[in-house]
Protein backbone atom coordinates (compact mmCIF):
# COMPACT_ATOMS: atom_id res chain seq x y z
CA UNK A 1 0.00 0.00 0.00
CA UNK A 2 1.11 3.61 -0.92
CA UNK A 3 0.03 6.79 0.85
CA UNK A 4 1.73 10.34 0.40
CA UNK A 5 4.04 12.04 2.64
CA UNK A 6 0.99 14.66 3.14
CA UNK A 7 -1.45 11.83 4.13
CA UNK A 8 1.19 10.05 6.61
CA UNK A 9 1.48 13.67 8.68
CA UNK A 10 -2.49 14.34 8.95
CA UNK A 11 -2.77 10.57 10.47
CA UNK A 12 0.06 11.62 12.72
CA UNK A 13 -1.13 14.56 13.60
CA UNK A 14 -4.88 12.54 14.55
CA UNK A 15 -3.12 10.20 16.32
CA UNK A 16 -1.28 12.69 18.52
CA UNK A 17 -4.46 14.67 19.22
CA UNK A 18 -3.21 17.67 17.11
CA UNK A 19 -5.53 18.09 14.10
CA UNK A 20 -8.26 19.54 15.93
CA UNK A 21 -8.28 21.79 19.40
CA UNK A 22 -9.69 18.96 21.61
CA UNK A 23 -8.68 16.17 20.18
CA UNK A 24 -8.77 13.63 23.65
CA UNK A 25 -11.72 15.85 25.27
CA UNK A 26 -11.17 18.15 28.27
CA UNK A 27 -10.43 18.18 31.51
CA UNK A 28 -8.53 15.09 33.66
CA UNK A 29 -10.34 12.41 31.71
CA UNK A 30 -9.19 14.56 28.41
CA UNK A 31 -5.40 14.11 30.19
CA UNK A 32 -5.93 10.44 30.70
CA UNK A 33 -7.10 9.62 26.81
CA UNK A 34 -4.01 11.75 25.43
CA UNK A 35 -1.62 9.65 27.56
CA UNK A 36 -3.05 6.11 26.91
CA UNK A 37 -3.22 7.23 23.27
CA UNK A 38 0.72 8.93 22.55
CA UNK A 39 1.74 6.14 25.18
CA UNK A 40 4.11 7.83 27.31
CA UNK A 41 4.50 11.46 28.24
CA UNK A 42 7.97 12.62 29.03
CA UNK A 43 9.04 14.70 31.65
CA UNK A 44 11.96 17.22 32.07
CA UNK A 45 13.14 19.73 34.40
CA UNK A 46 13.62 22.49 32.06
CA UNK A 47 10.95 25.33 32.69
CA UNK A 48 11.95 27.77 30.73
CA UNK A 49 8.26 28.24 29.88
CA UNK A 50 6.90 24.87 31.48
CA UNK A 51 8.13 21.36 32.30
CA UNK A 52 7.67 19.32 29.18
CA UNK A 53 4.76 16.98 30.34
CA UNK A 54 2.30 20.57 31.46
CA UNK A 55 3.52 21.91 27.82
CA UNK A 56 2.86 18.58 26.12
CA UNK A 57 -0.35 18.09 27.93
CA UNK A 58 -1.75 21.89 27.26
CA UNK A 59 -0.79 21.62 23.57
CA UNK A 60 -3.85 18.80 23.43
CA UNK A 61 -6.23 19.47 26.05
CA UNK A 62 -7.23 23.22 26.12
CA UNK A 63 -8.18 23.59 29.84
CA UNK A 64 -5.14 21.40 30.93
CA UNK A 65 -3.89 22.20 34.63
CA UNK A 66 -1.15 20.74 36.09
CA UNK A 67 -3.70 19.17 39.01
CA UNK A 68 -4.79 16.65 36.58
CA UNK A 69 -1.38 14.61 36.26
CA UNK A 70 -1.84 14.74 40.06
CA UNK A 71 -5.10 13.50 39.98
CA UNK A 72 -4.18 10.72 37.73
CA UNK A 73 -1.17 9.74 39.97
CA UNK A 74 -3.34 9.51 42.85
CA UNK A 75 -6.26 7.64 41.21
CA UNK A 76 -3.30 5.17 39.92
CA UNK A 77 -4.40 5.34 36.61
CA UNK A 78 -0.38 6.59 35.82
CA UNK A 79 2.74 5.57 36.65
CA UNK A 80 5.96 7.01 36.48
CA UNK A 81 8.77 5.56 34.83
CA UNK A 82 11.19 5.61 32.06
CA UNK A 83 9.66 5.42 28.24
CA UNK A 84 12.21 7.57 26.08
CA UNK A 85 13.34 9.12 28.96
CA UNK A 86 11.62 9.58 32.64
CA UNK A 87 7.51 9.65 31.71
CA UNK A 88 4.26 8.98 32.94
CA UNK A 89 2.80 5.67 31.74
CA UNK A 90 -0.84 4.15 32.13
CA UNK A 91 -0.93 1.94 34.92
CA UNK A 92 -2.17 -0.83 31.74
CA UNK A 93 1.23 -0.85 30.38
CA UNK A 94 2.62 -1.75 33.91
CA UNK A 95 4.04 -5.13 33.02
CA UNK A 96 5.85 -4.47 29.85
CA UNK A 97 7.84 -2.05 32.05
CA UNK A 98 9.33 -5.49 34.05
CA UNK A 99 11.44 -5.91 31.68
CA UNK A 100 13.16 -3.25 31.74
CA UNK A 101 13.28 -3.33 35.67
CA UNK A 102 14.90 -6.62 35.32
CA UNK A 103 17.15 -5.80 33.42
CA UNK A 104 18.52 -2.97 35.54
CA UNK A 105 18.27 -4.43 38.60
CA UNK A 106 21.24 -6.78 37.35
CA UNK A 107 22.76 -4.28 35.40
CA UNK A 108 24.60 -1.83 38.22
CA UNK A 109 26.58 -2.83 41.43
CA UNK A 110 24.90 -1.03 44.41
CA UNK A 111 25.21 -0.49 48.25
CA UNK A 112 23.21 -3.62 48.98
CA UNK A 113 23.18 -2.77 52.77
CA UNK A 114 21.59 0.79 52.37
CA UNK A 115 19.03 -0.11 49.99
CA UNK A 116 17.82 -2.74 52.63
CA UNK A 117 17.75 -0.02 54.99
CA UNK A 118 15.87 2.25 52.61
CA UNK A 119 13.48 -0.08 51.95
CA UNK A 120 12.91 -1.06 55.64
CA UNK A 121 12.75 2.08 56.54
CA UNK A 122 9.94 3.38 53.81
CA UNK A 123 8.03 -0.21 54.68
CA UNK A 124 7.84 0.68 58.64
CA UNK A 125 7.22 4.79 58.06
CA UNK A 126 5.40 5.25 54.98
CA UNK A 127 6.23 7.28 51.92
CA UNK A 128 9.53 9.13 51.72
CA UNK A 129 11.77 10.89 49.66
CA UNK A 130 15.42 12.17 49.17
CA UNK A 131 15.93 14.61 51.98
CA UNK A 132 14.48 12.12 54.56
CA UNK A 133 17.81 10.42 54.37
CA UNK A 134 21.08 12.39 55.56
CA UNK A 135 23.84 12.33 53.59
CA UNK A 136 26.54 9.82 55.51
CA UNK A 137 29.37 11.26 52.98
CA UNK A 138 28.84 14.67 53.92
CA UNK A 139 31.03 16.53 51.45
CA UNK A 140 30.60 19.58 48.90
CA UNK A 141 28.33 18.90 46.10
CA UNK A 142 28.66 20.81 42.56
CA UNK A 143 27.69 18.84 39.83
CA UNK A 144 23.76 17.57 38.66
CA UNK A 145 24.69 14.45 39.15
CA UNK A 146 26.84 14.47 42.45
CA UNK A 147 24.16 12.76 44.40
CA UNK A 148 24.48 11.67 47.82
CA UNK A 149 24.54 7.98 48.37
CA UNK A 150 20.63 7.71 49.63
CA UNK A 151 20.06 9.75 46.57
CA UNK A 152 21.87 7.23 44.11
CA UNK A 153 19.87 4.45 46.13
CA UNK A 154 16.55 5.16 45.79
CA UNK A 155 17.08 5.86 42.21
CA UNK A 156 18.38 2.36 41.71
CA UNK A 157 15.59 1.18 43.81
CA UNK A 158 12.85 3.05 41.48
CA UNK A 159 14.56 2.07 38.36
CA UNK A 160 15.01 -1.54 39.00
CA UNK A 161 10.96 -1.42 40.14
CA UNK A 162 11.85 -2.21 44.32
CA UNK A 163 10.60 1.48 44.75
CA UNK A 164 8.20 3.24 42.83
CA UNK A 165 6.93 6.97 43.01
CA UNK A 166 3.51 7.25 44.48
CA UNK A 167 3.61 11.03 43.74
CA UNK A 168 5.55 14.63 43.58
CA UNK A 169 6.01 17.64 46.09
CA UNK A 170 6.88 20.28 43.96
CA UNK A 171 8.88 18.56 41.76
CA UNK A 172 10.60 16.29 44.40
CA UNK A 173 9.96 12.15 43.95
CA UNK A 174 8.14 10.73 47.09
CA UNK A 175 9.02 6.96 46.77
CA UNK A 176 7.20 4.20 48.04
CA UNK A 177 6.93 -0.07 48.25
CA UNK A 178 5.23 -0.91 44.83
CA UNK A 179 2.46 -2.96 46.73
CA UNK A 180 1.70 -0.02 48.23
CA UNK A 181 1.16 1.78 44.32
CA UNK A 182 -0.16 -1.05 42.22
CA UNK A 183 -3.80 -1.12 42.27
CA UNK A 184 -5.75 -4.23 41.95
CA UNK A 185 -6.72 -5.75 39.13
CA UNK A 186 -3.27 -4.70 37.60
CA UNK A 187 -0.89 -7.46 35.39
CA UNK A 188 2.51 -7.98 37.27
CA UNK A 189 3.14 -11.13 35.21
CA UNK A 190 6.67 -10.91 33.49
CA UNK A 191 6.07 -10.56 30.35
CA UNK A 192 8.05 -12.78 27.11
CA UNK A 193 10.29 -10.99 24.89
CA UNK A 194 8.08 -11.20 22.28
CA UNK A 195 5.11 -10.08 23.96
CA UNK A 196 6.91 -7.23 24.89
CA UNK A 197 7.80 -6.18 21.28
CA UNK A 198 4.09 -6.71 19.77
CA UNK A 199 3.22 -4.45 22.63
CA UNK A 200 6.22 -1.94 21.73
CA UNK A 201 5.29 -2.41 18.21
CA UNK A 202 1.41 -1.54 18.29
CA UNK A 203 1.56 0.75 20.86
CA UNK A 204 3.84 3.13 18.91
CA UNK A 205 2.22 2.64 15.58
CA UNK A 206 -1.42 3.76 17.34
CA UNK A 207 0.67 6.48 18.59
CA UNK A 208 2.27 7.56 15.26
CA UNK A 209 -0.20 6.27 12.91
CA UNK A 210 2.36 4.86 10.09
CA UNK A 211 6.31 4.47 11.19
CA UNK A 212 9.35 3.35 10.42
CA UNK A 213 11.36 0.41 11.66
CA UNK A 214 13.35 2.92 13.46
CA UNK A 215 10.73 5.10 14.81
CA UNK A 216 9.00 1.96 16.27
CA UNK A 217 12.26 1.41 18.56
CA UNK A 218 13.03 4.66 18.98
CA UNK A 219 10.69 5.83 21.91
CA UNK A 220 11.97 2.97 24.26
CA UNK A 221 15.90 3.09 22.74
CA UNK A 222 17.44 5.06 25.56
CA UNK A 223 16.06 3.31 28.79
CA UNK A 224 16.87 0.16 27.07
CA UNK A 225 20.23 0.91 25.99
CA UNK A 226 20.62 1.90 29.91
CA UNK A 227 19.59 -1.22 31.16
CA UNK A 228 21.75 -3.07 28.45
CA UNK A 229 19.03 -4.76 26.75
CA UNK A 230 19.15 -4.91 22.77
CA UNK A 231 15.78 -5.52 20.92
CA UNK A 232 16.62 -4.93 17.70
CA UNK A 233 16.63 -8.40 16.83
CA UNK A 234 13.66 -9.50 18.32
CA UNK A 235 11.56 -5.94 17.27
CA UNK A 236 12.22 -6.91 14.08
CA UNK A 237 11.05 -10.20 14.52
CA UNK A 238 7.97 -9.35 15.79
CA UNK A 239 7.01 -7.09 13.08
CA UNK A 240 7.23 -9.69 11.02
CA UNK A 241 5.20 -11.90 13.06
CA UNK A 242 2.32 -9.37 13.24
CA UNK A 243 2.38 -8.86 9.19
CA UNK A 244 2.05 -12.68 9.16
CA UNK A 245 -0.68 -12.16 11.85
CA UNK A 246 -2.53 -9.28 9.33
CA UNK A 247 -2.38 -7.07 12.36
CA UNK A 248 0.46 -5.55 10.52
CA UNK A 249 0.85 -4.10 7.19
CA UNK A 250 4.02 -2.43 5.14
CA UNK A 251 2.93 1.26 4.01
CA UNK A 252 5.20 3.09 1.39
CA UNK A 253 5.76 6.69 1.82
CA UNK A 254 8.24 8.14 -1.25
CA UNK A 255 9.50 4.33 -1.91
CA UNK A 256 10.77 4.09 1.68
CA UNK A 257 8.69 1.27 3.94
CA UNK A 258 6.52 2.57 6.64
CA UNK A 259 4.05 0.15 8.98
CA UNK A 260 0.95 0.76 10.04
CA UNK A 261 -2.27 -1.33 11.10
CA UNK A 262 -5.42 -2.78 8.45
CA UNK A 263 -7.78 -0.40 10.75
CA UNK A 264 -5.53 2.56 10.55
CA UNK A 265 -5.57 2.53 6.71
CA UNK A 266 -8.89 1.59 5.88
CA UNK A 267 -9.82 5.12 7.57
CA UNK A 268 -10.22 7.55 5.62
CA UNK A 269 -7.75 10.38 5.46
CA UNK A 270 -8.24 12.90 8.70
CA UNK A 271 -9.37 16.32 8.25
CA UNK A 272 -6.41 18.79 9.58
CA UNK A 273 -8.04 22.04 11.12
CA UNK A 274 -6.53 24.83 10.21
CA UNK A 275 -6.71 27.55 13.71
CA UNK A 276 -4.32 29.45 16.20
CA UNK A 277 -0.37 28.93 15.74
CA UNK A 278 0.48 26.06 18.66
CA UNK A 279 3.90 26.28 19.99
CA UNK A 280 4.89 23.05 20.85
CA UNK A 281 7.60 21.49 23.54
CA UNK A 282 11.01 20.54 22.04
CA UNK A 283 9.94 16.90 23.77
CA UNK A 284 6.89 16.69 22.26
CA UNK A 285 6.27 13.29 21.22
CA UNK A 286 5.18 15.03 17.77
CA UNK A 287 9.36 16.17 17.41
CA UNK A 288 11.06 14.03 19.42
CA UNK A 289 12.44 11.54 16.83
CA UNK A 290 14.43 14.39 14.87
CA UNK A 291 14.75 11.91 12.11
CA UNK A 292 10.92 11.43 11.63
CA UNK A 293 10.45 15.00 12.04
CA UNK A 294 12.22 16.11 8.64
CA UNK A 295 11.00 13.12 7.32
CA UNK A 296 7.35 13.72 7.40
CA UNK A 297 7.55 17.65 8.01
CA UNK A 298 10.79 18.76 5.98
CA UNK A 299 11.51 20.46 9.20
CA UNK A 300 15.18 20.31 11.03
CA UNK A 301 14.67 20.74 14.36
CA UNK A 302 17.28 20.84 17.13
CA UNK A 303 17.17 22.03 20.56
CA UNK A 304 19.95 24.11 21.11
CA UNK A 305 20.01 24.33 24.62
CA UNK A 306 22.91 21.88 24.67
CA UNK A 307 25.28 23.79 22.31
CA UNK A 308 27.62 26.38 23.33
CA UNK A 309 25.96 29.46 22.82
CA UNK A 310 27.97 30.45 19.90
CA UNK A 311 27.11 27.72 17.80
CA UNK A 312 22.95 28.21 18.65
CA UNK A 313 21.37 29.64 15.07
CA UNK A 314 17.88 30.09 16.66
CA UNK A 315 18.49 30.68 20.48
CA UNK A 316 18.52 28.37 23.77
CA UNK A 317 14.86 26.91 23.77
CA UNK A 318 13.22 27.38 20.71
CA UNK A 319 9.42 25.70 20.15
CA UNK A 320 8.28 24.20 16.84
CA UNK A 321 5.60 25.95 15.77
CA UNK A 322 2.55 24.08 14.26
CA UNK A 323 0.05 25.94 12.33
CA UNK A 324 -2.44 23.11 10.51
CA UNK A 325 -0.60 19.96 9.30
CA UNK A 326 2.90 22.04 9.15
CA UNK A 327 5.84 22.91 11.36
CA UNK A 328 5.82 26.45 9.93
CA UNK A 329 9.09 28.06 11.85
CA UNK A 330 10.30 28.06 15.63
CA UNK A 331 10.11 30.69 18.65
CA UNK A 332 12.62 31.31 21.19
CA UNK A 333 10.12 32.04 24.23
CA UNK A 334 10.63 32.44 27.56
CA UNK A 335 8.01 32.84 30.53
CA UNK A 336 9.54 35.39 33.04
CA UNK A 337 7.74 34.83 36.41
CA UNK A 338 8.86 37.56 38.09
CA UNK A 339 7.76 40.88 35.46
CA UNK A 340 4.70 38.22 34.43
CA UNK A 341 5.99 38.93 30.99
CA UNK A 342 6.24 36.70 27.39
CA UNK A 343 9.91 37.31 26.44
CA UNK A 344 9.83 36.78 22.50
CA UNK A 345 13.45 36.48 22.06
CA UNK A 346 13.37 35.38 18.74
CA UNK A 347 10.75 34.09 16.27
CA UNK A 348 11.50 32.77 12.99
CA UNK A 349 9.59 31.24 10.19
CA UNK A 350 10.51 29.27 7.35
CA UNK A 351 10.99 30.77 4.17
CA UNK A 352 8.77 29.28 2.04
CA UNK A 353 5.99 30.04 4.37
CA UNK A 354 3.26 32.43 2.97
CA UNK A 355 2.65 34.99 5.53
CA UNK A 356 -0.59 36.21 4.67
CA UNK A 357 -3.08 37.91 7.06
CA UNK A 358 -5.07 34.97 7.95
CA UNK A 359 -1.59 33.49 9.01
CA UNK A 360 -0.69 36.45 10.89
CA UNK A 361 -4.19 36.42 12.98
CA UNK A 362 -3.59 32.72 13.90
CA UNK A 363 -0.15 33.41 14.97
CA UNK A 364 -1.37 36.20 17.13
CA UNK A 365 -3.95 34.28 18.35
CA UNK A 366 -1.42 31.24 19.46
CA UNK A 367 0.81 33.30 21.27
CA UNK A 368 -2.07 35.11 23.24
CA UNK A 369 -3.71 31.48 24.16
CA UNK A 370 0.16 30.96 24.99
CA UNK A 371 1.12 33.81 26.97
CA UNK A 372 -2.59 33.04 29.15
CA UNK A 373 -1.63 29.77 29.60
CA UNK A 374 1.53 30.90 31.07
CA UNK A 375 0.13 33.56 33.08
CA UNK A 376 1.67 36.60 31.35
CA UNK A 377 0.32 39.76 31.24
CA UNK A 378 2.52 41.49 28.43
CA UNK A 379 5.40 40.06 26.09
CA UNK A 380 8.36 41.71 24.55
CA UNK A 381 9.81 41.12 20.66
CA UNK A 382 13.18 40.67 20.50
CA UNK A 383 13.73 39.61 17.21
CA UNK A 384 11.90 37.77 14.03
CA UNK A 385 12.52 36.72 10.66
CA UNK A 386 11.55 38.70 8.19
CA UNK A 387 11.85 41.42 10.26
CA UNK A 388 8.71 42.73 8.89
CA UNK A 389 6.83 40.71 11.81
CA UNK A 390 8.43 42.22 14.88
CA UNK A 391 5.85 45.70 15.00
CA UNK A 392 3.04 43.62 14.44
CA UNK A 393 3.39 41.30 16.85
CA UNK A 394 4.90 43.38 19.49
CA UNK A 395 1.21 45.93 18.69
CA UNK A 396 -0.82 43.05 19.05
CA UNK A 397 -0.80 42.70 22.52
CA UNK A 398 -1.98 46.60 23.11
CA UNK A 399 -4.39 46.34 20.62
CA UNK A 400 -6.48 42.92 21.70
Amino acid sequence: MEISQNDAKKRFLKQQGLHRESGFGRGKNGVAAALRQISYLQIDTISVVSRAHEHIMSSRVPNYRGQHLADLMKDREIFEYWGHAAAFLPFESYRYALPVMKGWRGSRERDEKLARMIIKRIDAEGPLQSRDFEDTEKKKRGGWWEWKPAKRALEHLFLSGELMVTRRDGFQKVFDLPERVIPDGIDTSMPTQQAWCRHLVLTMIQALGVATEQDLGYARSTIRQLAKISLKEPMKQAIRELIEDEALIPVFIKGAVYYSTPELMASRTPRVQIGRVKFLSPFDNLVINRKRTRSLFDFDYQLECYLPAAKRKYGYFSLPMLYGDNLIGRADIKADRSSHQLIIRNLVIEPEINIDATLMENLIKGLLRFAEEHACSSWKVETTTPKSLKQPIQNAWSNQ
